[in-house]
């Protein structure tokens, strides 16, 4: 009796020393993560980058005033493309997503508008979709106590406002524009998102409606941000 108590005290013990180790080692790994990804980030645009730029250039597509070259924005968008993370499991995954828009206006700051509000409806409308789709296949494999038709309702009513609110932040990677025949602005726009941060935002956005689904819903938004995009 002495024996198994003294086992089980060590276990105990040992038991918050491991997750200490586990959470140093993952931290090491996001450390040497990120400083692999900001020497991506300063690289200089590769030869196949310059062609892709140039064709563009020949194409009539500018840079606004202040922005960066054609050239350094596609760079930029390949490298958020490849950039990596570590998540909770200790799993390497790409960090971030992006959607592209282009749109027409009589002036720039029309066409710009539009084009970005069309990246997050589009997106908005992806993520829903996914996300529902995951809920569905839970209730349908009976792998759920939590998540219900219900839940699906409640998440369907405030998922557009939940996850536009969500979208707001996202990083503008490529912005050029051109004029056509008829003097209206063709806005190009490519916007990135933190799969992380976005995965944070709309659980937190919507711990007050479902509260009661907690943990289910978190690890459903979790994988289908980690997975889908």
């Amino acid at each position: 009796m002495k024996k198994l108590f003294f086992l089980l005290v060590v276990a105990l013990m040992a038991a918050p020393s491991l997750q200490a180790q586990s959470a140093l080692e993952l931290a090491k790994q996001q450390r040497e993560l990120n400083e692999f990804n900001t020497k991506i980030l300063k690289a200089k645009p590769t030869k196949s980058v310059k062609k892709e730029a140039k064709k563009l250039e020949n194409d009539g597509w500018l840079v606004p005033v202040g922005e960066k070259t054609i050239a350094q924005q596609i760079m930029a968008s390949q490298l958020y493309a490849e950039e990596l993370m570590v998540d909770e499991e200790g799993i390497t995954v790409k960090r971030y997503f992006s959607q592209p828009s282009v749109s027409k206006a009589g002036s720039y700051n029309a066409a710009y508008a539009a084009a970005r509000a069309n990246i997050q409806i589009e997106v908005a409308s992806m993520i829903k979709t996914e996300i529902v789709a995951a809920m569905q296949a839970k209730i349908d494999n009976n792998q759920s106590s939590a998540i219900s038709a219900s839940t699906m309702d409640k998440f369907n009513q405030r998922a557009k406002a939940v996850v536009d609110q969500t979208l707001t932040a996202g990083i503008p990677l490529v912005t050029i524009y051109r004029r056509d025949e008829n003097g209206n602005f063709e806005v190009q726009v490519r916007i990135a998102y933190d799969k992380q941060q976005l995965s944070a935002h709309i659980k937190k956005n919507m711990a007050k409606e479902l509260e009661q689904e907690g943990d289910e819903l978190n690890e459903i938004v979790d994988e289908v941000l980690k997975n889908k995009f």
